[in-house]
């Protein structure tokens, strides 16, 4: 006999069987037409509904639409006594964030356009000669300056 937990939306079954996967249980999902149906082992059932209630914010959120740039992550939220194994509570103990480093792809992404202008500007120039080459290096300059402080007043 398994333990049911339900029939549940494609987005939520699948952080659903992510957080009871990271708790160490072991869910079975088949899909149904209304929905993915979810249970687990009868032994683990306690345990199973125990998880749940604790991330349940985490399992509902899947539902909403998120902004395309935020990816989905599971909650840091506590597991009920007595849910979390030896090897996951030890590692939990070791495991600290690690510092990232300062924006290096965000730099590369804000200075890029301005720097592939410049790029760009320069090669005309040495393409078209002498009397326009100062011309199309002032714009260019200018075109610069101006991407540089339209991302400083987005804050970017």
């Amino acid at each position: 006999m398994a333990a049911d937990l339900g029939t549940w939306p494609a987005e939520q079954a699948t952080v659903l069987l992510e957080v009871l996967h990271t708790a160490g249980l072991h869910p079975e999902a088949r899909r149904a037409r209304d929905g993915v149906h979810v249970i687990v082992p009868d032994d683990e059932g306690d345990q199973a509904h125990a998880t749940l209630v604790a991330q349940m914010d985490t399992i509902a959120q899947a539902a909403r639409p998120s902004s395309p740039n935020k990816g989905r992550r599971l909650r840091a939220v506590e597991d009920p006594a007595g849910t979390r194994g030896p090897k996951r509570a030890a590692k939990a103990q070791r495991s600290e964030r690690r510092p990232q480093r300062a924006g290096t792809a965000s730099e590369a992404r804000r200075f890029g356009r301005p720097a592939a202008l410049v790029i760009a500007g320069f090669v005309l120039a040495v393409i078209i000669g002498p009397p326009t080459s100062t011309f199309v290096l002032a714009v260019t300059i200018g075109a610069v300056v101006w991407l540089l402080g339209k991302q400083a007043q987005r804050g970017g």
